[in-house]
């Protein structure tokens, strides 16, 4: 269905926020990258800057010892960095998309506040990424990859305020939510690597778009991990268009 609920509306961009880290500033850029290549549909992507929303006054958070990345709070800012209306999608930097967006879109509820993949994970790792302490906590990964419905007016409640001094487990729980609220979408619109698993012969199984959550190919430790040559394909895919676009620019000046 469309994302919005006028027909004027729905011509714009589909809104996408990326968290960013300045650790993964490639893995953003390949994920944008797999995004924009694969959608039938326009899309406004824009990244999580936590620099830029503090020096905004809109974030103030003091960073915890359990925060792996610089959007580990600030993704639960997206309704709204949103305007709170419409629908948006957040995700983590480390996803790599194969399908075409616009099949997600396709499947918003508008009755609900949020949809995400309603993961049952638990790490077995100490550790993630570049050495940072891995946490285990219920609804863990739910997250990382949700499609909000800004304009609902439960979301409302998050503010730059509650953003910046709820506790972990009120934000990443969906806390401010009802059950009933949160709406499910299939998991392979966020295939976790190490623990979701294809099924031979069960199309269902196939990642839409995989998360490299404990690390992907551009840290060195996690050059070999499962769908590597996915990621390490798209990463070249994009440099050769940024080398094309760097020649082209000369031209474009006289």
């Amino acid at each position: 269905m469309s994302p919005s609920s006028n027909g004027d509306a729905a011509i714009l961009p589909f809104r996408v926020f990326i968290g960013y880290d300045p650790r993964e500033d490639m893995a953003f850029e390949v994920c944008r990258h797999s995004l924009l290549k694969r959608s039938s549909i326009p899309l406004s992507i824009s990244p999580i800057l936590q620099p830029q929303l503090r020096s905004s006054g809109l974030y103030w958070r003091q960073r915890g010892p359990t925060e792996s990345t610089d959007f580990s709070f600030t993704r639960f800012l997206t309704p709204f960095l949103a305007g709170f209306r419409g629908w948006a999608l957040f995700i983590d930097c480390d996803f790599l998309y194969l399908a075409d967006v616009s099949e997600l879109v396709a499947l918003i509820d508008p009755g609900c506040a949020v949809m995400c993949v309603k993961h049952d994970y638990a790490p077995k790792e100490s550790t993630k990424m570049d050495g940072v302490v891995q946490t285990a906590y219920p609804r863990k990964n739910w997250s990382s990859m949700v499609l909000y419905n800004c304009g609902h007016p439960k979301n409302r409640a998050l503010t730059p305020e509650v953003v910046s001094t709820q506790t972990g487990a009120h934000l990443h729980r969906f806390m401010w939510l009802d059950d009933d609220d949160i709406g499910e979408v299939p998991f392979a619109w966020n295939f976790l690597v190490g623990h979701n698993r294809v099924e031979p012969g069960d199309l269902e199984t196939l990642p839409r778009a995989i998360h490299y959550t404990s690390g992907g190919p551009w840290f060195e430790e996690y050059k070999d991990c499962e769908f590597a040559e996915l990621w390490l394909d798209e990463l070249e895919e994009y440099e050769k268009e940024k080398e094309k676009e760097m020649k082209e620019l000369p031209a474009e000046g006289i």
